[in-house]
């Protein structure tokens, strides 16, 4: 019964030992609290497609904060919830454990689910855990095009610098681009990846990229190649036609070369 997991839960805590402080007294569960807590878990169950339930389920947890944890820890590792749920939960937990929860929502990077790896990527992002380098350059590999994207978010938002290297090499991977062997089409990713190493300030992509912007195959591409240019070289090109951004980025590179003969 689900009162029953909840008391055992509220007895130990030991599921939650590592987002808590080990030094913080342990919480006293009373009877209402369980039976509070029980009507939470049964809500997750309930269709996220249920009008108000989204803003109820976080009106709840908040409501009792830390208590409320083993329920959401409880969500997020059993599939009989609704997935949309599971995700709410991995937010709830951030924001009601904050830093603390970081670690046992990183796992979640290596869970069959797409939709949890998605949401243990938000996560760590709304905790600006910009750390978990590990974490984020398995998800660049993801099976899923969507964690890949989220993926790019992180790293790009927080500036991680040390994966551009990573980032770069996905210019390369063939999961990121459709079609048979020797007709491969770019997927929309490949535009965020080539932001993300603006975003990041990649300075051994700048050649690359102004190699890019000059090949007419790549007009798809302008606005992302001028954006990331920009952001890596500091330099602002002209707001007018693609000729003129390609004939303003071919001298910056003309330049760079040479100040490095110099």
């Amino acid at each position: 019964m689900a009162s029953c997991t909840i008391a055992v839960h509220a007895a130990s805590m030991s599921s939650i030992e590592l987002l808590k402080n080990p030094n913080q007294k342990q919480q006293r569960f009373v009877k209402e609290d369980i039976v509070s807590l029980e009507r939470v878990e049964n809500m997750f169950t309930m269709d996220a497609r249920s009008p108000g339930l989204s803003a109820m389920l976080k009106r709840q947890t908040l409501k009792h904060r830390q208590k409320a944890v083993p329920v959401l820890i409880k969500v997020m590792k059993e599939s009989k919830y609704p997935e949309q749920n599971r995700w709410q939960a991995t937010m709830l937990l951030a924001q009601v454990m904050g830093k603390k929860s970081a670690p046992f929502i990183a796992k979640f990077i290596d869970h069959p689910n797409w939709m949890m790896r998605v949401a243990s990527l938000k996560a760590l992002l709304g905790l600006k855990q910009e750390n978990y380098h590990q974490v984020y350059a398995k998800a660049l590999k993801d099976s899923s095009l969507i964690v890949r994207v989220q993926a790019l978010d992180n790293i790009s938002k927080m500036k991680i610098s040390g994966l551009a290297p990573n980032v770069w090499n996905m210019m390369y991977d063939q999961s990121n681009y459709s079609g048979d062997i020797g007709k491969r089409k770019r997927t929309t990713i490949v535009k965020s990846i080539i932001r993300t190493l603006g975003d990041v300030k990649f300075q051994e992509a700048r050649a690359p990229l102004t190699k890019l912007i000059q090949k007419p195959k790549y007009q798809d591409l302008i606005e992302d190649l001028d954006y990331s240019l920009e952001k890596i070289t500091g330099e602002v090109s002209p707001n007018s036609n693609i000729e003129l951004r390609r004939k303003f980025w071919s001298k910056m590179d003309q330049k760079s070369k040479m100040a490095k003969k110099i």
